[in-house]
């Protein structure tokens, strides 16, 4: 049986890495990949990259390629410090996506580095947006906060 280590290191040996200063500056150079957080929803609510993609790692082998038809389109994977989104990159290949990248160091790093981020609206600014768009975002994100903690006291339950 593989240890965390194996499936780290065999995953390092087919998912090429990049730096966090890496990845911005390959962003800034022009570069469109997709931007894909594979945190969980408590994370990616306290911030994210701009223009990511958000599906936590339990979920990806179902949401993929939904979220992500082309399976040609460079994807910068990241997660909080770097180990999921290695993880995650890998599951990605073995569904057939070809231009991998995980951003090591994660969203811990790209913080601390002050790198751009964003966070959701919060309700309140929210009201008062001019831009129907983040409105309607708000409140899709909502309401599958509100689908999920469902479902977790229904489980609870049981």
């Amino acid at each position: 049986m593989k240890s965390r280590d194996d499936l780290l290191s065999e995953a390092r040996g087919v998912i090429p890495e990049m730096s966090v200063q890496e990845v911005h500056n390959h962003l800034e150079s022009g570069a469109s990949p997709v931007l894909l957080d594979v945190r969980e929803m408590d994370e990616w609510e306290s911030g994210h990259l701009r223009g990511a993609v958000h599906i936590p790692r339990g979920r990806l082998e179902a949401e993929a390629e939904s979220s992500i038809p082309d399976k040609s389109r460079e994807v910068v994977v990241y997660c909080a410090g770097g180990v999921r989104s290695l993880l995650a990159a890998d599951a990605l290949k073995e569904l057939g996506y070809v231009r991998l990248i995980s951003m090591a160091g994660g969203y811990e790093d790209w913080a601390d580095a002050g790198l751009p981020s964003e966070q959701p609206p919060t309700p309140e600014e929210a009201d008062h947006l001019d831009r129907p768009e983040l409105l309607e975002a708000e409140i899709e994100h909502l309401e599958n906060r509100i689908t999920r903690k469902k479902q977790q006291l229904k489980r609870s339950k049981q």
